[in-house]
This record gives C-alpha cells, sequence and structure tokens, in this order.
C-alpha cells in the first residue's frame, strides 16, 4: 500500500471546452486533446452533491473530474498500467475536519486497473478522499495465480467509507473462471478471490470459455451480482476461449448476500439466457443493474433474428436473479447493435446506451457510421416493457467494423479502434450521463472520451428534484 500523490500542474489539469453539438442536453469532451488514443470509459456519478467522474485507458488508467455537472472536466490521476478500468462511489469520506488526503463532506471514489508492476496482470485499486487531489493505491488487490482480465467494480458504502465493502470480479487467463475478490474496509485489505461457480451446470457449460459481463451491488441490501456470458459445451469442445471464435449464445449470473464480518463471498448461479447454438451474444459486453427495489436487469447484445441482424434484448429478475423474464428487443430500429450498458434506478426505470450502424455488416472498406443512443424504460419488469430510444451522439463517432475478440483483433485484422466498452449512470436529478470512445468521421483516427447529459426523457429516479440534472457542486 503507497499513497500516490496527483499533483495538478498544469500539464494535467484540464477544462475540456465542448466537443460535439447538443442533443437533448450536450456533449463534452473528458479527454485531455493531447490524448489521441483514449478508449474504454467507465463513468461513476455522486448523486450527494453531483460530482462527475470518468476513467478511461490510454497507456495506463487515467480519472477526470467535472464540477459544474459535465460542461469541463480535470484530470485528477494518470497512472502507468495496462489499463481496463473501472470507476465507483463509496461512503462519507471518514473526517469531520479538513486534512491532509482527506475533505469532509465528501465521498471517496475508487478505480480499479490491471497492473504492469509489482505483479503484471494483477489488480490495482487506488482511492481518495479527497475528490482526486491525492490517492491512495492498494498494490495487489485482487489476486489470481492464472492473471487476471477485465476486473470490474462495485462498492456498497458504508456509513463511513472506511467500512465500504468494495468487490472485484474477473476472469483469469487459464480456465476462464469467473471470481469476485471482496474488501470490509474500503479497499485497504482485501479477502481471497472466491470462484463464483457453484452450479454444477454452471461449471459445465462455461468451463474455460467465459466473457465477464458486469458487476452489480443491490443498493438497498448489499447482495451482490457478476453476470458472464460463455459458448455452452459444444462450443468449448473446439477449445478454451482465448480468441473468442465460439459462439457465445448463454447468459449467466451468480447471485451473493455479499461479505459480512469477513471478507468473502458465496455464491448461487442462475441461467439468464440460452440462446440457440448459432447465435452469438459477443458483440459486448452483456450488462447488468439493479434497481430501488431490488429488480435485477440483463442486457445484451444478440443475432437473434438472423445471423446479421444484432438487436439489444432485456430480461429482468425479481427473485434475485433465480428466474429471469424472456428477452424482449429494446431497440426499434432494424440496425446492428453492440456495447449495450444499463443504469437502473426507481423500480422498473432502466436507462441504456448501446452503439448502432445503418450497415448489417459493418466493415472498414465501406466506412460504416457508427452513432450512440440513449434509450429507457420506466416499466421494466413488465413482460412487455416499453422502450424509448434518442439519439445521443450528433455526429459520427467511428466508421469502419467493430471488432470484439479483444487483443485477438489483432490476429483476424478486426477494427478494434474503440477497445471494448462504453458505459452510463444516473445524476442526481435522475438524468443520464453517458460515455462512450469518440473517433468521428477518420478510419483509425484519433480516439478520445466524450461525455453527454441526456435529458430527453423521464427522471431514472422517482421524486428526484430534476432542477439538479446536469448540475455538480459548482453549478452551474
Amino acid at each position: 500500500m503507497r499513497t500516490l500523490l496527483v499533483t495538478l500542474a498544469a500539464a494535467l489539469v484540464l477544462a475540456v471546452p465542448a466537443g460535439a453539438g447538443d442533443i437533448v442536453g450536450f456533449t463534452e469532451q473528458v479527454s485531455p486533446r493531447a490524448d489521441e488514443n483514449a478508449t474504454e470509459p467507465y463513468i461513476a456519478i455522486d448523486r450527494s452533491d453531483g460530482t462527475i467522474y470518468v476513467a478511461w485507458q490510454s497507456g495506463g488508467s487515467h480519472v477526470a473530474r467535472s464540477d459544474d455537472g459535465g460542461r469541463t472536466f480535470t484530470t485528477v490521476f494518470d497512472q502507468h498500467d495496462v489499463g481496463d478500468v473501472d470507476v465507483a462511489v463509496g461512503g462519507p469520506t471518514p473526517c469531520t475536519l479538513p486534512s491532509n488526503g482527506c475533505v469532509p463532506g465528501t465521498r471517496r471514489v475508487y478505480l480499479t486497473s490491471i497492473e504492469e508492476t509489482p505483479l503484471p496482470l494483477q489488480t490495482h485499486l487506488a482511492y481518495s478522499d479527497d475528490r482526486g487531489a491525492t490517492w491512495t493505491v492498494n498494490e495487489l488487490a485482487a489476486l489470481n495465480p492464472s492473471a487476471i482480465d477485465r476486473p470490474w467494480l462495485a462498492v456498497y458504502p458504508g456509513s463511513v467509507a472506511t467500512s465500504d465493502k468494495v468487490y472485484i470480479g474477473y476472469h483469469d487467463f487459464t480456465i476462464s473462471q469467473i471470481w469476485v475478490a471482496a474488501s470490509i474496509d474500503g479497499g485497504q485489505t482485501f479477502g481471497p478471490s472466491e470462484d463464483t461457480f457453484s452450479d454444477v451446470h454452471a461449471q459445465s457449460e462455461t468451463f474455460c470459455n467465459s466473457i465477464p459481463s458486469g458487476l452489480e451491488v443491490d443498493p438497498n441490501t448489499g447482495e451482490v451480482y457478476i453476470q458472464w456470458i460463455t459458448a455452452g459445451p459444444i462450443q468449448n469442445a473446439q477449445g478454451c476461449d482465448l480468441t473468442q471464435n465460439q459462439n457465445f449464445h448463454e447468459v449467466w449470473i451468480a447471485h451473493s448476500a455479499g461479505a459480512g464480518v469477513a471478507p468473502v463471498t458465496t455464491w448461487d448461479d442462475h441461467l439468464v439466457f440460452d440462446g440457440p447454438e448459432d447465435t452469438n451474444a459477443d458483440k459486448i459486453f452483456a450488462d447488468i443493474a439493479v434497481d430501488s427495489a431490488g429488480n435485477v436487469y440483463s442486457v445484451f447484445p444478440d443475432n437473434l433474428a438472423a445471423p446479421d441482424h444484432f438487436d439489444i434484448w432485456f430480461s429482468h429478475s425479481s427473485d434475485k436473479a433465480a428466474s429471469w423474464s424472456a428477452p424482449v428487443k429494446v431497440n426499434s430500429d432494424k440496425v446492428t447493435h453492440f456495447f449495450p450498458w444499463i443504469a437502473a434506478g426507481s423500480a422498473g426505470r432502466v436507462d441504456f446506451i448501446w452503439l448502432n450502424s445503418p450497415d448489417y455488416t459493418p466493415t472498414d472498406a465501406e466506412l460504416s457510421p457508427w452513432y450512440v443512443t440513449f434509450a429507457q424504460t420506466t416499466n421494466g419488469t413488465a413482460m412487455e416493457p416499453k422502450f424509448n430510444q434518442t439519439s445521443e451522439s450528433s455526429s459520427v463517432m467511428h466508421v469502419g467494423g467493430i471488432c470484439t475478440n479483444g487483443i485477438f483483433c489483432s490476429l483476424s485484422g478486426g477494427n478494434r479502434d474503440l477497445a471494448d466498452s462504453i458505459s452510463i449512470a444516473i445524476d442526481r436529478g435522475g438524468s443520464a450521463g453517458l460515455v462512450w470512445t469518440d473517433q468521428g468521421r477518420v478510419l483509425h483516427g484519433p480516439t478520445h472520451i466524450s461525455y453527454g447529459c441526456n435529458t430527453s426523457q423521464q427522471s431514472a429516479l422517482a421524486g428526484a428534484n430534476q432542477r439538479l440534472s446536469c448540475k455538480g457542486p459548482a453549478g452551474p
């Protein structure tokens, strides 16, 4: 454990002016102009005061903070590591008076990433109690002798940040099991990584083929959910998932009551959906969310309608993931849809973000255009939920194909300029904060991170003061 002081020198303190034009709300550029390789953004919003934190990877891990509802961003963290970042907000900081490294009345912010040192392909956890001015870095948070890939982060805030329950979920690089490591002291120490495969069926269906697809905590009970997609035993016979060449047609979730007085967890596994073996849900990622009433939601892309028709599919559970509704299609248009992500608010209210292209088989040769879409349902637990969707990006944010085979896209020559993920969160007024990798209309051009505050639909938080939408502690 060490304390990393992130100095706010002029080279690192950047208030970035507006990027793309407004939709309903506004959009801004998050990453510095000099950073031309920013990808895989993740967002967390502190609903106590509206502070926004956006993390991304670019030759390491980076975090920017906005105090004015997303209109300007200041870089507050830069660390050289592998990347694969996630960011979350925890409980109140453990100080009543201002002190070095702690600002009272604010909340702890957490960042996970894959490390290069001291042990390659293990997990860093960094946290800050002064809104990103200084950071404490747990050098060895989640550990696995088979190495770690795609660590997701979830936090169950305590009455004070030092009692936050922090969870890191991931899969390993060998047999591709799904693991979760827990902390009960606000990320200072972690217990062992626990294998979430308690069910023989889940183990046999998943063995050596998993893509970890989201980690969430019930905001009221502290129960934990982790999701993954897998290829199934027939595809498993072709070999372990290194290149993701198999059809990943099954979606699974594991549930835990969460860590108690010790940093350990136990799990029960549940099948969300099993599609035909010739269909594919790996236009990554699948994602999960839990609303204020404890309903659990799963969203995933799949080509159930036709081999080249990738749509966004949505299912819910009201019994702690034990049983799931039949998936329903979210998107109302008939084009290609990748990278779905969701955030849940009050009971039944779920916000969505995804990427879409008007081409059914997007390619670099065709310079296929891609856009960002926002959608919402306010009756997500109905058998036939209603969805409203609207454009989020005002212009093209990428052209070409999108390869979803991870680092093995280099073997096929696939376009992985955007890397693998985007993100969404709900602010204190109930509006959606969205982040995505933006490349514009230039094939293989520079990439930066865009943020959008979308006010086009209903508040995702029943009874929220919508005048606080898109506003931080400094206004506007």
